[in-house]
Formats: structure tokens, sequence, C-alpha cells
């Protein structure tokens, strides 16, 4: 069946091109007021691709494969280009870069494919930015949010064992626990930062009366669910979200409850018994201060950093292929059915839920039966450090 052109609602949208005026533009910059052909807005594609292949001297095929993006997709294809898919001219909305974004990878792309041809829109769209065609690039806001999974995630360049060579070697609590729990729930580093107390509960004494003693209640998504994470789908960079301006994205695609099983627990037990006091919403994890969260490269910079190095997990403190999303990579390869060097695995449904994939066909089921379909099985299969011993338990 041929896929129809679909348009955001004409409600969201701004008035149109035509509407801010024909002609020429005049855009300021570090140059003063430069007049633009107005070629680029009554012809804007053809003016786009004369100049990539004038000033940038790109080859034929490349300039093919830009139309086939911006223009007009190939008949072979389940996909449809930008202007096909977007009115762009007429405003464009946030959702239309979502809206673009999600057709490309359901269409089956590769997500390295995906990132190069929303690159390709996101460049276009800038340069009639700045020559005032347009008044917004929705695609490069949807493209800083968006986490693409272009390395290889079959192959297992650390087992489990030099994994936890690795953690053991952690001195810093904090870094410890944060590492095990990046490796053993593949949470994205953004979504690790965001965590607050309230959305972790643990089934121990000293915990509940931590909370009790700050007044810092749990969320009701895991108030009824001990030994359990709960990372919503929010926030998003730059959002003020329970009080406090975020400097790092969730990204997740829904929300996620994610078990806790006991050597993971004993690590936060152990880090959270030392963790300095903060102000609401009490961040699990704190900066230098002490008092404020920690930063989005704190984690890079020390536990996939300076730690790597010196325990030799990596050559270098700078090797920049090992940052905290090496761990989201290692947690799908050795919980996914016949990959990795871990003999237990859990179904895909459940390791995509663990993961905040989009997967409405489950999703119900596992928040209604959730300690039997999730917990359980991911208990049984996912794979122990030996950090705290041959249990890892309280």
């Amino acid at each position: 069946m041929a896929l129809q052109r679909t348009h955001s609602s004409q409600t969201e949208r701004r008035s149109t091109a035509e509407q801010r005026g024909g002609g020429s533009r005049r855009q300021m910059s570090e140059y003063g007021a430069l007049d633009y052909d107005a070629s680029w807005s009554t012809e804007p594609f053809e003016t786009y691709l004369e100049q990539k292949a004038e000033r940038d001297d790109l080859t034929a095929h490349r300039l093919t494969q830009i139309r086939r993006v911006l223009i007009e997709a190939p008949a072979t294809t389940s996909y449809l280009a930008w202007d096909e898919r977007i009115d762009w001219r007429s405003g464009m909305t946030v959702s239309d870069g979502w809206q673009f974004l999600r057709q490309l990878r359901e269409a089956g792309l590769a997500e390295r494919t995906v990132a190069e041809y929303t690159r390709i829109v996101q460049s276009f769209l800038r340069t009639l930015l700045e020559r005032g065609v347009v008044d917004s690039n929705p695609v490069a806001y949807v493209r800083d949010q968006t986490e693409f999974e272009t390395t290889a995630t079959h192959k297992v360049e650390r087992s489990v064992s030099e994994v936890a060579q690795l953690l053991q070697s952690v001195p810093d609590p904090q870094y410890q626990a944060a590492g095990i729990l990046f490796a053993k729930t593949g949470i994205r580093n953004g979504e690790c930062v965001n965590i607050d107390l309230s959305h972790l509960n643990l089934d121990h004494t000293g915990y509940r009366s931590f909370l009790r003693e700050r007044g810092i209640p749990l969320h009701n998504r895991v108030a009824d669910r001990p030994d359990a994470l709960y990372i919503p789908s929010e926030p998003t960079m730059g959002e003020t979200y329970r009080g406090e301006r975020r400097k790092a994205g969730n990204k997740r695609d829904r929300e996620t409850i994610i078990p806790i099983d006991n050597e993971t627990k004993t690590a936060l037990l152990r880090w959270v018994a030392q963790r300095p006091r903060t102000p609401s919403p009490h961040p699990l994890w704190v900066g230098k201060r002490g008092t404020d969260r920690i930063s989005m490269h704190s984690f890079g910079n020390l536990l996939t950093g300076r730690y790597a190095a010196e325990s030799g997990f990596v050559s270098s403190a700078n090797e920049e292929s090992f940052t905290p999303h090496w761990f989201r990579h290692m947690f799908t390869t050795q919980l996914k059915p016949g990959h990795g060097d871990h003999p237990r695995s859990v179904d895909l449904a459940t390791l995509r839920y663990l993961r905040g994939d989009v997967i409405s066909d489950v999703t119900e089921v596992y928040t209604h039966d959730w300690g039997n379909t999730v917990r359980e099985s991911y208990l049984d299969a996912v794979y122990r450090f030996g950090v705290f011993g041959s249990t890892g338990s309280c």
C-alpha cells in the first residue's frame, strides 16, 4: 500500500513562509546584514543542491542521496522524504521532527542510516535558518535529544569477568555503585544522572528510615515494589522537572521499572550511607560540592576514564570507545539469547522492556504482572560480579 503524506495539525503551525515575505532575505550575522538570493525562498531545494555541488564539490552520488532524503524517496523504499512527509513550508513543530525520525526507524533502516538521513535534513534546515527562510530547526533539536545506536552490539569486547575486575577495583563507593548499576541495567548516562531518591525503593530498614527522616516519599510507581528503580520517560534536556532544571535528558521511549538485584542493592546502600544531605529533589548521585546533582560528564571522566585506565581495563583514560554508554551495549549483548559469554539470558520482549524500547503489545502485561514477567526472569538471568562476595547480599 502506498504511503500517504501526513502533516501535523494546522493549529500547531505558525504563519507560512509566504506570509513571512518573499524576495531576498536580510539576515543579521557577524558580517552584518547580508542579502541572500530570493531563490532560497522560492526554490530552496534546487538552490541548496546547487550550493552543495559548487561550493562543497559533492559527488553526483552524494547529491542523489541528499535529493532522496529531502525531496523524493525512491519508490522501492518504505519511508518518505522530508518534503513528502512534512508540510514544513507552513511552519514546523518539534512533533514534525520526531515524526520524521520515527518513520525512518519504522521503515527498518539501519540506525547509522537513520542518523545520517536526519543529519542531512538538519543541515538543510540550518542553511535555510541562516538565510531567514525558516525560523526553527526542529530536526536539530530532535537529533540532540536522540541517542543513535550506531555501534555494533553483537561483538563482546570485554567479558563479564573483565568487567567484574574493573568494578572491583573502583575505590570510590559512588562511582562503584554507578558502574554496577550501568552494567546491570543498561540505563543511559542521562537517565542515571537524573535518578532521584524517590525513584529508588530499596527493601532495607535503614534505607526506609533514611527516607523517612528526610521526608522523601517514594514515587507511586515503585512504592509497592521493593528493590526496584523507576526510570521515567521525562525529563528532557533543559526542562524543569521536579523543581530542578535538568542538564540531561532521559531519552527513553517510555517509563520503566527496573528490578534491583542483591549486588546492586548492596552497592547502592553502601553509597547512600555515605551520601551527603541534599535539598529537594534529592538526587541519588552528587557532585564535588556534595549538594548538587552530579554532572553529565563525571561518570565518563572518572568511572570509564581514570579508573578504567588505572585498572588496565583500557589503555588510556581518553579511550573514546569506552564511555558509560558502553555498558548499555554490554547489557544488551550479555542478556540477549545466543549472545555474549554469559550463559543465561532473558527473552527479547523482556530485554526490550528493560531497555525502555517501545513494545506496546506486551507493556500492559508487564505493568500488571511485573513481578513474574520481568523481575523473576531478570534476577534469574543477570550476571554477578562478586564485588561483595559470592552473594552480594546486605
